[in-house]
């Protein structure tokens, strides 16, 4: 049975979410920054492209990294992120892991990606703030075409 703390650290966690698809969408970098450990790594199966000979899937190691690849890829982009049904595990008073169903719509001006599936996430508590330490986007779904 949980505790109401396990209840509230859930809720921050969802809140967490949240705050990562608006501030990506709206594409407010020092916002989104904050939500991220220093050592963050992001793995991406099936990435939005920009012609169709781009890489089709990456690895980001590091927040800043990240965050500067993702301001630089969604300049002048139009995004829509959903991030849907969390199944979110405490597995210590300080980590958790998530797993969210998800669906994007990316416009670039030469294609457009749209894409269905889950982020699998693994979270840290730091100094009473939850953040998210590892983010694998998985696609089940995706449609694209090159303008």
């Amino acid at each position: 049975m949980q505790n109401l703390e396990s209840w509230q650290d859930i809720e921050e966690i969802k809140q967490l979410k949240a705050k990562y698809i608006r501030y990506g969408d709206t594409q407010q970098w020092e916002e989104f920054r904050r939500l991220f450990t220093e050592d963050f790594v992001g793995v991406f199966d099936i990435i939005p492209r920009a012609s169709i000979e781009g890489a089709n899937s990456v690895t980001i190691e590091g927040r800043d990294q990240f965050v500067e690849g993702m301001a630089g890829l969604l300049k002048g982009v139009r995004t829509v992120h959903q991030a849907l049904l969390p199944e979110i595990t405490l597995t210590s008073p300080t980590t958790a892991e998530g797993v969210w169903a998800m669906h994007d719509w990316v416009q670039m001006p030469t294609s457009e990606f749209k894409g269905w599936g889950h982020y699998h996430e693994r979270y840290l508590k730091v100094d009473g703030v939850w953040k998210i330490k590892y983010s694998r986007t998985t696609r089940l779904r995706t449609w694209e075409i090159f303008i």
